[in-house]
């Protein structure tokens, strides 16, 4: 991805952070945590239609330039509110390309059902 100067950073996304913990029953539950809120520019990288655990499920790559934070890492995932629908895109890669904590680079999947 080319440099994005800041003033292209538009979109705003929440950083989610899982934990995990056990219930009264010694089950595990997975929780996701809002951390931050980072402002990003996203680009639709391709589309594919596959069979997932329920069913048909389409899968869309993004790449992603945003705000350095701290508190993102490939275990977090990212939320958009886009309008009245919430989308989540898992974090499969994220670096900051200059080791400057300016900007990160993210690479991620959204998967619809």
């Amino acid at each position: 991805m080319t440099h994005v100067p800041g003033g292209m950073l538009r979109l705003v996304m929440t950083v989610q952070n899982r934990s995990v913990a056990v219930d009264a029953f010694g089950q595990q539950t997975e929780t996701w945590s809002d951390v931050a809120i980072i402002a990003i520019h996203a680009e639709q990288m391709n589309t594919s239609e596959g069979m997932g655990d329920g069913g048909p499920e389409v899968r869309t790559d993004w790449r992603i330039l945003a705000a350095w934070h701290p508190s993102v890492t490939t275990r977090s995932r990212l939320k958009w509110l886009d309008g009245i629908t919430t989308r989540y895109f898992n974090l499969r890669s994220c670096y900051d390309r200059d080791n400057r904590q300016r900007r990160l680079e993210i690479e991620a999947t959204e998967v619809l059902p």
